[in-house]
């Protein structure tokens, strides 16, 4: 009778340590990052806070300043540009080089659009894609342009992958990049 029961014991002392290893492995499997649920596209990476593209930049037009003192400011949580105004929400970079790629952001509202007699109208684009264009970035001085194709105003891209695709200077836009110059008024 006492071995019978040992061996009762001895298996449920063993049934209970399985239980424990197999939802320990069911629960160690099923850990994720986010970046496992949004993978970013290969050669894309969040901006990093310690970026010369992070601060408030003023184009060579003073008399144009869109923000008072200011045409662009960047950051790692928000953009804010003179064409679309601000986004709240992660900024991304595709890097060319060390002085040049673009920057990727999902507007966070709609915009204002102009019509061709300069009318204003509301463009319903919140959750869609755009980019800006950047060259000879130095610390204190930056060329950039906004995405923009005369041939297709406002056809902002729904995902990531197809701003990527489609916002490139080979596809027509950014063409004032190279005579856009900014200067960095802060950090």
């Amino acid at each position: 009778m006492k071995s019978t029961r040992f061996s009762f014991g001895s298996a449920a002392t063993f049934l209970g340590a399985l239980l424990i290893v197999v939802s320990l492995s069911f629960s160690l499997a099923s850990c994720k990052t986010a970046d496992d649920d949004n993978p970013l596209p290969q050669g894309v990476e969040e901006l990093s806070s310690d970026s010369p593209l992070i601060g408030k930049w003023k184009d060579i037009y003073d008399s144009y300043n869109t923000y008072g003192t200011y045409d662009t400011q960047i950051s790692t949580s928000f953009i804010e540009t003179s064409s679309y105004d601000k986004h709240e929400g992660q900024i991304y970079i595709g890097k060319i080089d060390d002085y040049s790629g673009y920057i990727y952001y999902q507007l966070s509202t709609n915009i204002t659009g102009y019509d061709n007699s300069n009318q204003p109208y509301t463009i319903e684009c919140k959750g869609k894609w755009s980019a800006v264009a950047y060259s000879n970035l130095k610390s204190t001085s930056v060329n950039m342009c906004d995405a923009y194709n005369s041939q297709s105003k406002y056809d902002f891209q729904n995902s990531l992958e197809e701003c990527i695709s489609l916002y490139t200077i080979d596809n027509g836009y950014f063409g004032s990049l190279s005579t856009t110059e900014f200067s960095k008024i802060s950090d």
